[in-house]
């Protein structure tokens, strides 16, 4: 039984007070994000299809990965995408003592800050307790959610329905893929569908940047 939204319902949003869920916008504009990476085959597909799109993203970078895989990050920044932070190891906030947890977030900034730009920060899972979120606003950070998740990182999934979902996106819109290799033959067969889908109808693809 699938245990998220594919489109948050308006009380989502009530759990973490000044997160970001949607854009205000009244542009053709959406913004695509991409968490777990990098990973060097899934990565480097969305960067290509990224570019077959003139598509801008904002990808969020867990540290381990990014040890693994880090000259990708590079080719992000030069390709004008943006990078944020996922936490060190992917830890649930839920379950996460406050220190531990900014411990994680800390060690993935060490490794991602290329030029000590904005602080952005997805939690794993999207879970985080109040006080987590409060410390990493003192910290600096905003934090950015979404308002439809592809689920590609589910092995049910429903490709059609999803693809659905996300092609009902509007105008400030922020869509969660994942550049791992879980997600990957799901994301290889959505991801051009829904940048197809958009770029057809006008809307053009941005980063997260100056929110």
């Amino acid at each position: 039984m699938r245990r998220y939204f594919l489109k948050n319902p308006f009380w989502v949003r009530w759990r973490y007070p000044g997160a970001v869920w949607k854009v205000p916008t009244t542009k053709r504009e959406l913004f695509l994000t991409f968490d777990d990476g990098p990973h060097p085959v899934a990565t480097s597909y969305v960067l290509d299809l990224l570019a077959k799109y003139q598509a801008k993203a904002t990808f969020f970078c867990v540290g381990t990965c990014v040890e693994r895989s880090g000259h990708l990050m590079e080719r992000m920044v030069s390709e004008g995408h943006m990078i944020g932070n996922h936490t060190h190891s992917h830890p649930d906030g839920w379950v996460s003592d406050t220190a531990s947890y900014l411990e994680e977030v800390t060690a993935c900034q060490n490794l991602i800050d290329l030029s000590g730009g904005e602080l952005l920060f997805r939690p794993p899972y999207g879970n985080l307790r109040f006080g987590q979120l409060k410390a990493l606003k003192k910290a600096g950070y905003q934090i950015i959610m979404w308002s439809h998740l592809s689920g590609d990182f589910d092995q049910a999934l429903d490709r059609e329905q999803s693809v659905g979902y996300m092609k009902k996106a509007d105008s400030g819109s922020i869509l969660v893929f994942h550049d791992s290799e879980k997600a990957f033959e799901n994301l290889r067969e959505m991801l051009p569908r829904v940048l197809e889908h958009f770029s057809t109808l006008g809307y053009s693809f941005k980063t997260l940047r100056n929110l």
